[in-house]
């Protein structure tokens, strides 16, 4: 398969053209949540929530955080260490790590049914950063170790240790710690850091209480021209492939019996491209792809309806697709309106868990205070786990939800 000059903007995996059986049911339809203990990624439907902006630093996410503590000339993690200085740093993370996410928050997702944690970790949780970086290595392991093993042994949710974060940069984004930096591609040095960074990591998981309820997942949004370019090319698949393939042969040699999956990335290019190179693979791995409509003209009244084509697009997948990422935020048309933000949600959270293997909401909190909706709401209301739930957008588990759902033609 060619990629050759493949871009492909987050709108247009979003807007993927239903083939000619699909048809759109007319009618709302309400059913139950359907939580489910992980078995395999075959088999289970995530009910998930990310805990980003915990482990690693997104201005975005709560702007208050980086321009209460003296760091708002920061736009991300890196800068942010930099501007304050190690010492005042790490006592500032080490605050957030122990904070941000506890106990009682993942008693509140347990009690709207949700059933599995995407948690994005940089790399730096597992060693010192690289040369001419600032950023904290300290005590983010053991605060995650503490909170997934209740979530596991309280509830039984699985927990995906994804890395956000790789050495030198691999998207250009700030959530991968350092805005604008794309070094990782094509560099034998940060190359090897990573295959470092993923023995360390499949050696932590392997060493927790509940091994079994995690999985690995090897990086996140990889983009090799940065924001501006969001899909691959033929030297991008190529890379990412070999790399794919080098910590499948790491996590595996130490993980034979494959109890812990891998999560590969599909890196803005759907999870289809992907089948001629792992789509008779069956070494336990599983595919991430990541589904936004705030980009590309969508409004929020019309996107409710078109997650089941996107998710009936990749449901023939050889592999389990799950989506990573996922949000209530549409381009226009943006509503405080409970009903149709919960309309909004549930029509996606129905297409993903019947089509696909479910999927993960951005974000568990979020503060953004950017105004996005038409109302002159601000960010919270289409991306915070936690605002939704307490607004009623989001329905306690047992209750019922009404989404808008695809003929299964």
């Amino acid at each position: 398969m060619k990629v050759s000059s493949l871009i492909l903007a987050a709108a247009s995996l979003v807007a993927a053209a239903p083939s000619a059986t699909m048809k759109r049911a007319g009618e709302e339809k309400k059913v139950m949540h359907r939580p489910a203990n992980f078995e395999n990624w075959r088999t289970f439907k995530a009910n998930g929530v990310n805990l980003g902006g915990w482990l690693v630093q997104e201005k975005g996410m709560e702007p208050s955080f980086f321009n209460d503590n003296g760091a708002s000339a920061a736009n991300d993690e890196n800068a942010f260490c930099k501007i304050l200085g190690a010492e005042r740093c790490g006592e500032l993370l080490e605050t957030r790590y122990k904070n941000f996410f506890k106990k009682c928050d993942i008693d509140r997702f347990a009690a709207f049914g949700v059933n599995l944690l995407r948690v994005p970790v940089g790399y730096w949780a597992f060693m010192d950063a690289a040369d001419g970086y600032y950023y904290h290595h300290g005590e983010q392991t053991k605060y995650l170790s503490k909170l997934a093993q209740y979530a596991q042994e309280q509830y039984g949710m699985h927990v995906i240790l994804d890395l956000h974060g790789l050495p030198g940069g691999h998207n250009g984004l700030d959530n991968q710690g350092s805005t604008g930096d794309i070094a990782w591609w094509y560099n034998t040095t940060y190359f090897d850091q990573t295959l470092d960074l993923v023995k360390i990591s499949t050696e932590y998981i392997l060493a927790q209480p509940h091994p079994e309820q995690w999985t690995l997942s090897l990086i996140n949004e990889p983009l090799s021209k940065g924001p501006i370019f969001f899909g691959q090319t033929n030297e991008s698949v190529a890379y990412l492939n070999k790399f794919y393939r080098a910590s499948l042969d790491i996590v595996r040699e130490m993980d034979p019996e494959m109890v812990v999956p891998v999560m590969l990335s599909d890196g803005f290019a759907g999870p289809l491209m992907w089948e001629e190179w792992w789509g008779t693979n069956t070494e336990n791995i599983v595919f991430d792809t990541h589904i936004y409509y705030f980009i590309g003209g969508s409004y929020g009244f019309a996107a409710q309806y078109d997650s089941c084509y996107s998710a009936k697009v990749w449901e023939s997948h050889k592999q389990p697709v799950f989506i990573g990422e996922w949000s209530i935020q549409a381009t226009m048309g943006n509503s405080a309106d409970v009903d149709q933000r919960s309309l909004f949600y549930y029509s996606q959270w129905d297409a993903y868990n019947t089509y696909m293997s479910g999927g993960a909401f951005w974000n568990g909190k979020h503060m953004g205070t950017n105004v996005i909706g038409d109302d002159g709401t601000d960010q919270s209301y289409y991306w915070s786990f936690q605002k939704l739930a307490s607004q009623g957008v989001i329905k306690k588990l047992g209750e019922t939800y009404t989404a808008y759902t695809c003929e299964s033609s």
